[in-house]
């Protein structure tokens, strides 16, 4: 074999238009080659998707021919607006319930995974579904390889960190006695021990596992060789598994779950296991192999997927137990979701009802304890008073059933042909108790009136140094949010990273937070640190939440020669005497309105100036949009000016630039070139700065 080159390429490309589809040619001309000991094409986002469907051509093209690798990169695009190959993006949320259950962040478990259940138990399946997701963060950045998890790829897995992905449900001891017991032979391969010599010493590395790839549980390989041999496998091999391939899954394959059974294989095989160790197939040939790869996908869908939150994998499974969650799994994965038609099924008939459970599980008392729709008050009356350790138990199966309340269901029963038959209601990820009750007070707290705090949380949306502040302060002290004081005492902050304005609302929130959560934060329900996190993700809804007080926001009550804490650092930049006036008269809407009309008008030199003359002069009035503007204050105004900053940044022109503010866009001229309305815009901001 060749020694591989950047020149080998053209004999790869000769043998390519001699014998690959004529498409090929044209994918890769649309592509960048690169050679490091392995090529690489770099191709645009259309290209790039033909490339990984023909990948498999391609790559054993080029190990025939050269002897080495190729790998697939996706050429990076660049946004409008920016000359940056990096696109920075913060996670936002519509909602607290959102906010709280990052939807975004989910497992993907393989859905023929879950038939694997009757035979290797809830808590192997459980493990194997988190060391497939570990083989993904491995492989992600890897091109077409990013797909599914190959075999003979090596990953190495924190044990802890895989255990407190499944949310602890799942303790140390037991994880590796499922390896002991060999539970998990059917996902992974143990690898002889090797060792290495470090300083001086033979140290034994850490166990090596590989991934078995894609294999038929042992009841449905037994079935697929019951199936082929009624086909005529024996006479035409090739004709049997092109009948297979043809033929709907239900026609070989027993739904929804396969029970074990007697006279059934051992062992998981590979389609092409099945039929050359099994089925006495001696020597088939390359059509034959294609076909057997072909039924493999096609009876496994390895890109049939169960998309569950990670929210759900650490803080529900832990309530539920490994047994009770993999039956809502295997539950789930037997409803839908009809786009196409807008008809959702979320429940199901279960033939054999108990029995049937019981099997897909393992477990012969947990299908027994799921909770009914309606209660039934037949039998014997509860005892209210029982022995210490039955009341031990009672308690656990109580808890037991109220945490599958919400998940699982038995609706109705009904006769059928194998016993009587059970209807299950399934439903989605929903917050626990704990957090359900963070959820009410964080609602609380938003549609709460309390002075000052309207313009904090605004303030907090804009000012990245106030939020990382916050942030400091609850790594700092995770039972109550310190003064800003304590931050610079201990060198976490600095005397100038919030200006005397940010200051005061840092300590705004600081106090507020401090006497509204502090029940929840001292009963474990959550932390400060959490809960700084939720309202970052919700910065951009804290106007919907202002907007929404029963009663129309009122300053407090203030004595004599005093303004809205809001507008002081304002006033605390023009004369004392006007100051004076303006707070006298309680004219700082007017202010801030001729404020932002004359820092919005390239003609105005002196925004400031102009703003307090005609603010004193009562036959002058500001335009409407300019006070519509100044009605959402000064935390309002800038918050408004950012995202038109923003925008304009990321490529936005015209009235596009202006975001949803109605009144930002009629104040400023939306024919006018983008530098010169970013020049206003930055004049706004500093002069209400000022």
């Amino acid at each position: 074999m060749q020694k591989a080159s950047l020149n080998s390429w053209t004999t790869v490309r000769r043998h390519l238009e001699a014998h690959a589809p004529e498409e090929i040619p044209a994918l890769l001309d649309s592509s960048e080659l690169a050679f490091d000991g392995a090529f690489t094409l770099t191709a645009p986002l259309p290209v790039y998707s033909q490339l990984c469907q023909v990948y498999p051509l391609l790559e054993t093209s080029v190990q025939d021919l050269t002897g080495a690798h190729l790998f697939l990169a996706l050429k990076p695009s660049v946004p409008m607006g920016t000359d940056d190959e990096a696109l920075s993006l913060g996670l936002g949320a519509a909602s607290v319930t959102e906010a709280i259950l990052a939807p975004e962040s989910i497992a993907a478990v393989p859905a023929y995974l879950l038939r694997y259940v009757p035979y290797m138990g809830s808590a192997a399946v459980l493990i194997a579904t988190a060391l497939r997701q570990a083989f993904y963060r491995a492989s992600r950045e890897r091109g077409s390889e990013a797909l599914y998890p190959r075999q003979d790829d090596k990953v190495r897995v924190d044990v802890a960190a895989l255990l407190s992905s499944l949310g602890g449900s799942i303790s140390r001891a037991k994880f590796f006695r499922v390896f002991q017991d060999g539970k998990m032979d059917f996902f992974v391969r143990r690898e002889a021990p090797s060792h290495r010599v470090h300083q001086g010493q033979l140290r034994r590395e850490p166990t090596s596992y590989v991934y078995r790839g894609l294999l038929l549980t042992p009841g449905d390989a037994s079935d697929l060789k019951r199936y082929l041999l009624a086909q005529g496998f024996a006479t035409d091999p090739l004709k049997a598994v092109q009948s297979a391939l043809d033929s709907p899954r239900d026609q070989i394959l027993q739904f929804p779950y396969r029970l074990p059974q007697a006279g059934d294989l051992s062992e998981p095989l590979s389609v092409t296991e099945l039929l050359v160790r099994e089925m006495g197939l001696n020597k088939p040939g390359p059509a034959l192999l294609a076909a057997a790869e072909q039924l493999a996908l096609h009876l496994i869908r390895p890109e049939s997927f169960l998309a569950v939150p990670w929210y759900w994998f650490q803080k529900v499974l832990p309530e539920m137990g490994d047994d009770l969650g993999m039956l809502y799994l295997m539950a789930r994965n037997c409803c839908f979701v009809d786009w196409a038609r807008g008809r959702d099924r979320d429940q199901f008939w279960v033939s054999g009802g108990l029995a049937s459970l019981q099997g897909w599980i393992g477990n012969e008392a947990l299908p027994k304890r799921l909770p009914h729709a309606q209660a039934s008050t037949r039998g014997r009356k509860r005892q209210k008073q029982v022995k210490e350790s039955s009341a031990y138990t009672r308690d656990w199966r109580d808890a037991n059933r109220e945490a599958a309340r919400g998940y699982l269901l038995r609706q109705a029963t009904r006769n059928g042909p194998d016993g009587q038959d059970w209807q299950l209601k399934v439903g989605p990820t929903a917050l626990t108790p704990k957090d359900e009750a963070l959820r009410q007070a964080i609602h609380a707290w938003l549609l709460e009136p309390e002075a000052g705090l309207r313009a904090a949380l605004l303030a907090f949306a804009e000012g990245p140094a106030l939020q990382q502040a916050l942030e400091a302060a609850a790594r700092q002290d995770p039972e109550a949010l310190p003064g800003f004081d304590s931050l610079v005492a201990a060198g976490i902050c600095h005397n100038e990273t919030l200006d005397r304005l940010g200051l005061s609302h840092y300590e705004t929130l600081r106090l507020s937070l401090n006497r509204y959560f502090e029940t929840l934060v001292g009963a474990g329900i959550c932390h400060f640190a959490t809960l700084i996190k939720i309202l970052k993700r919700l910065r951009h809804q804290f106007a919907l939440y202002q907007d929404s007080f029963p009663t129309p926001y009122t300053p407090p009550a203030r004595m004599e020669g005093q303004t809205d804490p809001q507008f002081e650092y304002l006033l605390s930049g023009i004369n004392p005497m006007l100051a004076e006036r303006v707070r006298k008269e309680k004219l700082e809407t007017r202010l801030l309105a001729f404020l932002l009309q004359g820092a919005l008008t390239p003609q105005v030199r002196s925004p400031i100036s102009m703003a307090v003359s005609f603010c004193l002069q009562p036959q002058e009035s500001p335009r409407p949009w300019a006070m519509e503007l100044a009605r959402t204050g000064i935390g309002g105004a800038r918050l408004q000016l950012n995202d038109a900053r923003e925008r304009l940044q990321a490529g936005y022109r015209g009235r596009h630039a202006m975001g949803q503010s109605t009144a930002l866009a009629e104040l400023m001229n939306p024919q006018r070139p983008a530098s010169e309305q970013m020049a206003l815009i930055e004049r706004a901001l500093d002069a209400l700065s000022t």
